[in-house]
């Protein structure tokens, strides 16, 4: 009888990080266990710090539970849970596999993930553990809403809004500027659908909840950081019949990309960083995105990204072994 598989995922406060992880064990199609991490204050100190002083210190709430049933791989994502990670690894018997999302900067102990994925934009050295790839997983939905399918014309235009990245800072004037363009180019004709992020400035969330009563084009607004409602982006996208995504969040953009449909990025120097602005010329250039410019233009190819397969299918490979 084939043994059955489980997974251990660690899962932090960040959305990015949790859709990455919730889309691969979707994919995986295994049992699962979620541990939820929530940091405190050492949490901002480098991760080789955090593990000099023990791994966990960060995360004091964290059970570092020894007790069977153990998992056979563990998935983490994003920098601060590395440590953790790689410490269960260390102390559980037998060994589990360790896969880890997104490449954790100043850490020590690094060869103890037995994989690591990270967006090629990403300026990391190979290393014999490290998979580039080039997008970030995602869990991506087609479910449809008729709550929003009904009360919208043709064609639909769904506006992805990122925010504030380090000193990067995304000012309202950005979002005026891709609105106003997208209102003239439809002629008054068609729907528009907007998300917002965490990351969104409350400037911006302001501004867009005073321009939907003026604008008859906008729809529907959701901000995942205020709204009490339930989460609609995955209808917004699954209505689309354009996407515009600002370049600053990869996420986003992996998500949109993952459907056949075109998606057009808006980006400069002003709100994206060096790598973001890379990520976007990349999709851009291989024909996975198009240049905000070329809104509503009809696009006779269209790539699909489909990182969130690969990374599963390499994971299954690894568990062949």
């Amino acid at each position: 009888m084939k043994k059955k598989i489980l997974i251990w995922a660690l899962v932090d406060d960040r959305t990015g990080n949790k859709n990455q992880i919730l889309g691969i064990l979707k994919e995986l199609n295994l049992a699962y266990k979620i541990k939820k991490v929530k940091y405190n204050f050492f949490a901002n100190l480098p991760n080789f710090i955090i593990q000099l002083l023990g791994g966990n210190i960060h995360a004091n709430k964290f059970k570092m539970n020894y007790f069977p049933p153990f998992p056979d791989i563990i998935i983490s994502c994003g920098r601060r849970t590395f440590p953790l990670a790689s410490k269960l690894k260390k102390y559980i018997k037998p060994t589990p596999k360790f896969i880890h999302l997104m490449y954790p900067r100043y850490s020590l102990n690094i060869k103890s993930a037995d994989i690591i994925f990270t967006p090629n934009h990403d300026t990391i050295k190979n290393r014999d553990n490290l998979i580039k790839t080039f997008g970030t997983a995602n869990q991506i939905n087609n479910a449809l809403k008729k709550n929003i399918q009904s009360k919208i014309s043709k064609p639909i235009v769904s506006i992805l809004i990122g925010g504030n990245h380090g000193r990067y800072k995304m000012k309202t004037d950005i979002i005026k500027e891709i609105i106003d363009t997208v209102s003239l180019k439809m002629k008054k004709k068609g729907s528009i659908l907007i998300s917002t992020s965490r990351r969104t400035s409350n400037d911006i969330i302001s501004y867009l909840d005073h321009i939907i009563e003026k604008n008859i084009l906008i729809k529907n607004i959701y901000h995942p950081k205020t709204s009490k409602k339930k989460n609609s982006l995955n209808q917004m996208l699954s209505l689309a019949d354009e996407i515009i995504v600002t370049g600053d969040s990869m996420s986003m953009l992996s998500e949109s990309c993952e459907l056949k449909k075109p998606v057009r990025v808006f980006f400069n120097k002003k709100f994206c960083a060096p790598k973001h602005i890379q990520f976007c010329n990349n999709l851009i250039n291989e024909g996975y995105a198009f240049p905000f410019e070329t809104l509503l233009k009809k696009c006779h190819k269209i790539k699909v990204l489909k990182t969130t397969k690969l990374i599963s299918d390499k994971i299954k490979k690894l568990l062949e072994k």
